[in-house]
C-alpha cells in the first residue's frame, strides 16, 4: 500500500517518498504545489478505513490539532480523504525526532537537553490549558527542524477534558499509550490531568541524560507494572557527570503520586534550567540511593520481566514539602502502540536557536541557587534512606484491563477464532479483522502444552489439552511457579519458583507429583531448558546478585552447578538444540535492553558468536523445527516474532500483530507456532500457522510462557 501512492497527487501534494511507519499510520514527504513548500502526509492505511476505533482515533488527532496552535507544536495544513482513506498534511520536519537523535548521540548535554525541555514544555502546559492531554509523549513524538527547534506531535491518542456539557474536567479515564513513558495512574487506568504528561516529560529527560528508559521489561504488561510499583534507578548510576540536582529534578518529576511532581511542565523546566546552573555540590551529597537499601525483584515481576535491565526497588517515603520546594511556574494549569514518523531525511546537525526563556531562567536561576542544590541533595538522600520503609501496591486488574485491548470481542475458552493477516511492505504481517470465533471443540493432532497463569494470587502451572480441551492445574503453591518446560519424553516438568524465598529450579512429574528441588542457593535461579537425553537442565543465575546473569548447567538430581558462559553481562532464556550441541540465548547490557541480541554457544569448541547485531531488543530464541531459530525482536506492536537460520543469516518477521508478541514454540511437526501476546488487553497464549497466518486465542483467563509437551 505503502509504496502505490508514491508519484500520486493527495489534497494539491505529490507524494514523494515514505519517511516514517507507525501502529495505524503511514507518513510520506510530499511537495505542496500552491505553497512551493516541503509538506509530511500523515494518511491511514487502508487496512484501517473498515475499523471504526482507528477511524475515530485518526479524525480525533484533526480535531484536536486544530484547537491547538502553539509555536512548538506540529502545524496541521489540511485535512482531506483520499480513496476513502483520511490524511493530514502536516509541516515537515527536516532532522527527525528526539528518538533519532538519541540514536546518533546516545546521551545528550545538559545544554541541549534543557533547550528541547524549554521548548515543549510550554506547548505542553499550552495544551493542557486548552483542556488537552496528550497522554503519548515521548521522544518520537518531539520533531526536529533544520534550525535546531521541537515540535510537539502525534495527538492520535490524546483526549479533551472537555465534558459533553461544555464544562472543563480536569480528569479521564481511559489508558492507551507507550508503557515506557506512561505515568502510573496512566497504567492503573485511573483518573488523569496535566500531571501525567510531567511524568512523560520526566522519563523523557531522563532517557535523554541517560540513553535509556528507566523501565524495560519484555511484555508492556511488565512495563506498566513496574511503573506501578519500583522506584526508577538513580540516573547518576547510568552516567555518572549527571549533576546531583539535576538528578533530583528528574526523580521528583517521576513521583508515583501526581500531587509529589511539578504542577507544570514549566515548572519541570524552571527547575531543571536552575538545577543545571548550580555549581556542583560537594561529592559527599550525592544523591544515589544506598544500595544496600534497594529491594529484591519481587517474584511477579521476575515473571512479568525475567529479563529486566534494571533493579526492582522500594517506592520511596517522598520528603517534607519544604524539602520539595521549586522555583515558582510561570503558569499554574494542568502494543494501539503507535510510534511518531520516523525520521526525515536529509538531516543535518541542528543549529542553536535563541530562547528567551532560556537565558532568563539561567540568569536568574543562577542567583541565590546554592541553598536549593543543597535540599535537593538532601531530598534525595532522604529519598534513599526511607526507600526501605514503604512498600507500594499494586492493583493488578486495574492494570490489565486498561491496556490497548485489540480484539474487542470476548473470546470463549480455547476459541479457534481466525483474524485473517495481509503482507503489508517490508514482509510484515498484521491483523486486518477479527472474523467469527469456531465452535469447535477442541483442536486434534497437537497434543498438550505447558503454561503458566496467575489467577488466585500466584502463579501457577497448567497443561492444556487441544484435542479434549481439559485444563489441569499442576502446582498449586502460594510460591510463584513459572516457565515450565516438559522433558524430551514428556515424563518430567522443569521449572523455576520462589517457594523458599528466591527462585531456585524444580522439576516434577508430569502429572505435577514429586516436586523436587534442583538448585538450591540464596541468588536468583531462572528459565530452566532441557538437554536432549534429559538427564541435565542449563539455565540463568543471578551469581553476583547485580542483575547480570550467567548460563550453568545442572544435573536433574542436584549438585554442584557447572559454569557454562559468562561475560559479566545479562544472559538467558536459554534453549539447546536437539543433538545437545549449541545452545542459544539472550544476552547484553543489564541495563540496556536495546543492547540485547541473540547468541549461540558451542558446548564442543566453547565457541560463542552473535546470531543478531543491531539496536533493537532480540530476547526469547527458541529453536524450529526446520532447524532454524524464532526470536522476538521490535515490531509495530512493540514486539514481533521473526525467524532466522541458525547462523543468523535470512531474517525475516513472521508475524506483528496489534500486541506485544513474545516466547513463541514451534511445533515439533513444524505446522504451527505456539506464541504469548497481549493483544486481547492481557497476556493470552495463540497458535498460528507457520507463516504467520491463520492466528487462533486459546486461552481467555490469562495464560503465558506456553510450550509444548512431546
Amino acid at each position: 500500500m505503502a509504496h502505490e501512492l508514491i508519484g500520486k497527487r493527495l489534497g494539491g501534494c505529490d507524494i514523494l517518498a515514505v519517511v516514517g511507519r507507525g501502529g495505524m499510520a503511514i507518513v510520506y514527504r510530499a511537495h505542496q504545489l500552491s505553497m512551493n513548500r516541503p509538506v509530511a502526509i500523515k494518511i491511514l492505511p487502508r487496512q484501517f478505513v473498515n475499523d471504526e476505533t482507528y477511524m475515530q482515533r485518526f479524525e480525533r488527532e484533526v480535531q484536536i490539532v486544530a484547537q491547538l496552535e502553539h509555536r512548538n507544536i506540529v502545524p496541521v495544513y489540511d485535512y482531506g480523504m483520499y480513496d476513502g482513506q483520511p490524511f493530514i498534511v502536516m509541516r515537515y520536519m527536516d532532522d527527525g525526532s528526539v528518538d533519532d537523535l538519541i540514536a546518533r548521540e546516545r546521551r545528550l548535554s545538559m545544554t541541549r537537553i534543557l533547550d528541547l525541555v524549554t521548548q515543549i514544555a510550554p506547548a505542553l502546559d499550552y495544551a493542557h490549558v486548552k483542556g488537552v492531554l496528550h497522554r503519548d509523549l515521548k521522544p518520537s513524538n518531539i520533531l526536529l527542524d533544520d534550525d535546531g527547534g521541537a515540535y510537539l506531535t502525534d495527538f492520535g491518542i490524546a483526549r479533551l477534558m472537555n465534558e459533553p456539557n461544555g464544562s472543563v474536567a480536569l480528569t479521564l479515564t481511559g489508558v492507551i499509550g507507550t508503557p515506557s513513558y506512561m505515568s502510573p495512574e496512566q497504567a492503573q487506568g485511573k483518573p488523569l490531568d496535566g500531571r501525567s504528561d510531567v511524568y512523560a516529560l520526566g522519563v523523557t529527560i531522563f532517557e535523554m541524560a541517560t540513553g535509556a528508559r528507566p523501565f524495560e521489561g519484555e511484555t508492556p504488561y511488565s512495563i506498566a507494572v513496574l511503573q506501578v510499583t519500583s522506584a526508577p534507578p538513580p540516573p547518576r548510576s547510568l552516567n555518572p557527570s549527571i549533576p546531583p540536582a539535576v538528578e533530583a529534578v528528574i526523580l521528583r518529576a517521576m513521583r508515583k503520586h501526581p500531587d509529589d511532581r511539578y504542577p507544570t511542565a514549566l515548572a519541570l523546566a524552571e527547575a531543571l534550567a536552575a538545577a543545571i546552573a548550580m555549581p556542583l555540590v560537594d561529592p559527599l551529597m550525592d544523591t544515589q540511593p544506598n544500595p544496600s537499601l534497594a529491594s529484591p525483584t519481587t517474584p511477579s515481576d521476575a515473571l512479568l520481566d525475567p529479563m529486566r535491565s534494571t533493579q526492582s526497588r522500594q517506592r520511596p517515603t517522598p520528603p517534607p514539602a519544604a524539602m520539595m520546594t521549586a522555583p515558582p511556574a510561570m503558569f499554574t494549569p494542568a502494543s494501539a502502540f503507535m510510534p511518531a514518523p520516523a525520521s526525515m531525511t536529509g538531516r543535518r546537525a541542528p543549529k542553536r536557536r535563541s530562547n528567551t526563556l532560556l537565558i532568563g531562567v539561567l540568569v536568574g536561576g543562577a542567583i541565590g541557587c546554592a541553598l536549593l542544590a543543597l535540599l535537593a541533595s538532601l531530598s534525595a538522600v532522604l529519598i534513599g534512606m526511607t526507600a526501605a520503609n514503604t512498600t507500594p501496591t499494586l492493583d493488578r486488574t486495574a492494570v490489565a484491563g486498561s491496556m490497548m485491548t485489540a480484539l474487542t470481542a470476548t473470546p470463549s475458552p480455547l476459541s479457534t477464532s481466525l483474524m485473517p493477516t495481509r503482507t503489508s511492505p517490508g514482509g510484515l504481517l498484521t491483523p486486518v479483522s477479527v472474523g467469527a470465533r469456531s465452535t469447535a471443540t477442541g483442536i486434534p493432532g497437537l497434543g498438550a502444552l505447558l503454561f503458566c497463569a496467575e489467577r488466585d494470587g500466584s502463579f501457577d502451572i497448567y497443561r492444556l489439552d487441544l484435542a479434549t480441551r481439559i485444563e489441569t492445574r499442576l502446582t498449586n503453591d502460594p510460591g510463584h511457579d513459572m516457565f515450565a518446560v516438559a522433558s524430551p519424553d514428556g515424563g518430567w516438568i522443569a521449572f523455576q519458583s520462589d517457594r523458599d524465598g528466591d527462585f531456585d529450579i524444580y522439576i516434577m512429574r508430569a502429572d505435577g507429583s514429586e516436586v523436587r528441588r534442583v538448585t538450591d542457593n540464596a541468588v536468583t535461579d531462572r528459565q530452566p531448558a532441557w538437554t536432549p537425553d534429559g538427564s541435565a537442565l542449563i539455565f540463568a543465575s543471578d551469581t553476583r546478585g547485580d542483575g547480570a546473569h550467567d548460563l550453568y548447567r545442572v544435573g536433574i538430581d542436584g549438585g554442584d552447578p557447572l559454569l557454562i558462559y559468562s561475560d559479566g553481562g545479562r544472559s538467558g532464556q536459554p534453549k539447546v538444540s536437539a543433538d545437545g550441541r549449541l545452545v542459544i540465548f539472550t544476552n547484553g547490557r543489564p541495563d540496556d535492553a536495546s543492547t540485547w541480541d541473540i547468541k549461540r554457544l558451542d558446548l564442543e569448541t566453547d565457541q560463542v558468536i552473535s546470531l543478531t547485531d543491531n539496536a533493537v531488543k532480540d530476547s526469547a530464541p527458541s529453536f524450529s523445527a526446520d532447524g532454524g531459530i524464532l526470536y522476538v525482536t521490535e515490531g509495530l506492536g512493540y514486539g514481533a516474532i521473526a525467524r532466522m537460520d541458525a547462523d543468523g543469516e535470512q531474517s525475516q518477521v513472521v508475524y506483528d500483530g496489534a500486541g506485544y508478541e513474545i516466547n513463541a514454540a514451534a511445533h515439533p511437526d513444524g505446522a504451527v507456532i505456539l506464541f504469548t501476546s497481549d493483544m486481547s488487553g492481557r497476556d493470552e497464549l495463540y497458535l498460528m500457522d507457520s507463516d504467520g497466518r491463520a492466528v487462533r486465542q486459546l486461552t481467555d483467563l490469562g495464560a503465558s510462557s506456553g510450550g509444548w509437551v512431546p
